[in-house]
């Protein structure tokens, strides 16, 4: 016989998790190199505190993923629930730090740290949510299953592509829960209580460009330069021509954003014009209306006065869910129109698009408006930056993003910049809302 549902003592939540995510932050998993395998440790006595056996599923070199599941009380043939993360993080630059970016530092009910958002907070709350329903003694008619990836950061070649080949028994879900849509306490210069539910997010297409030419003595210049080149061409890329285009995910959010009279009922995102002008009010909105190209590193010679024999750039290209990767390398092959600048293909995938009619935006709905009544807003909203979702979406799964926190748009602004953080009462609202919705979906009598 089940327990009966007990209180919820929110405090002793926020200490446990203000604790988890402190300790968790202080473990440096920066990628790369990675070393994930010691973050999946920490994860793994975290559960096992809770009595959830975990696995660990080593690809090699430390890098290491882990997942627990917390088995349903009663056969009803549904797939699971999957709660992911990624255990590695980016990069920092220290000196632009308030504090050590791997200190955990807590501050004026501020927890500070590289991950705090992207995404070790969530990873405590969907740990702290799947535990929470197991210490309340809830029956479930599906598994919960807890996910911590390596490597999302760099592609996810030895975190998610290395799950799907060794296990793809855990990519078998119906829904699943991931970074790729906030919630906002502001927008557009007017107080909110949104939340973000992601269906889908933009692709990557990754591409290298490489020049070659003849090197020589930078005192005679010629008319061959490797590097002079690939100037040319990251010019024309900078100069092309850039036309918003509206995707499915856009257009809902837009439609409810007018419902609530956030933006002007008159406005209309079929107009290309509307569009454009939506896009030019910040560059997070141009980012969801365009296929976007971001120079990120430029590599070319070593001394002053050696021309080099090569040149080569990194170009960030992130495309609308729509737009076809193929057809979009042969644009940028046009717009620069020199046959001795090789683009190579380094990372793509297609994100796919989860549906907006299934339980989990009933639920998500429920739950807010369960905490804040009329006041909740749900919008649906598409992610500038891609996710593992899309190879849960690739085995059939519904993925969403979806980190129920209360940002402001300086904090958002901190996610892979400087100063991340997130507040107690955020981590502690997104293991409420979390819980919540997780609940509804797999537990449809305690909800």
């Amino acid at each position: 016989m089940l327990a009966t549902p007990a209180t919820i003592d929110w405090n002793e939540v926020s200490e446990q998790a203000t604790s988890l995510l402190t300790d968790y932050i202080r473990i440096d998993t920066t990628n790369p190199p990675g070393g994930e395998e010691a973050g999946a440790i920490f994860l793994r006595e975290a559960l096992k505190r809770e009595g959830i056996a975990a696995e660990m599923h080593d690809a090699g070199d430390g890098r290491v993923s882990i997942s627990a599941r917390l088995p349903a009380t009663r056969a009803t043939g549904k797939k699971p629930i999957v709660l992911l993360s990624h255990i590695d993080v980016v990069p920092v630059e220290r000196e632009h730090w308030k504090v050590d970016p791997f200190s955990g530092t807590v501050a004026d009910g501020i927890i500070w740290g590289r991950g705090t958002l992207d995404m070790k907070g969530m990873a405590v709350m969907e740990l702290l949510a799947m535990a929470m329903l197991k210490r309340q003694g809830i029956e479930l008619d599906r598994d919960i299953v807890f996910v911590a990836v390596a490597d999302e950061e760099e592609g996810g070649h030895k975190g998610i592509h290395h799950l799907r080949r060794a296990r793809p028994d855990l990519l078998q879900a119906d829904y699943v829960f991931n970074e790729g849509a906030y919630g906002f306490s502001q927008f557009l210069g007017k107080k909110v209580t949104m939340f973000g539910l992601g269906p889908s997010e933009k692709s990557p297409c990754w591409v290298k460009l490489v020049t070659r030419g003849r090197p020589g003595h930078g005192s005679v210049p010629h008319g061959d330069n490797a590097l002079a080149r690939l100037v040319r061409a990251l010019s024309r890329v900078e100069g092309r021509e850039r036309r918003a285009r509206l995707t499915a995910p856009v257009e809902a959010m837009i439609r409810t954003l007018k419902q609530r009279g956030l933006v002007p009922a008159e406005l209309d995102p079929h107009d290309q014009a509307t569009l454009e002008a939506v896009g030019s009010i910040d560059a997070h909105l141009g980012a969801l209306t365009h296929d976007t190209v971001c120079l990120t590193s430029v590599r070319a010679g070593g001394k002053h006065n050696v021309i080099p024999g090569l040149a080569e750039a990194t170009l960030d290209c992130r495309i609308l869910p729509d737009t076809d990767p193929d057809a979009f390398v042969r644009e940028l092959a046009a717009v620069i129109d020199d046959p001795a600048v090789e683009i190579v293909r380094v990372l793509s995938h297609d994100s796919g698009t989860s549906s907006l009619d299934t339980p989990v935006s009933r639920a998500v709905a429920e739950a807010v408006h369960a905490k804040y009544g009329e006041e909740g807003i749900v919008v649906p909203m598409l992610s500038p930056g891609f996710t593992d979702s899309h190879a849960y979406r690739a085995a059939g799964a519904a993925a969403y993003g979806f980190v129920p926190a209360l940002l402001t748009s300086e904090e958002l602004a901190t996610i892979h910049g400087h100063n991340e953080r997130i507040s107690v009462d955020n981590l502690v609202l997104g293991t409420e809302i979390l819980f919540d919705v997780v609940k509804r979906l797999s537990a449809p009598a305690a909800a």
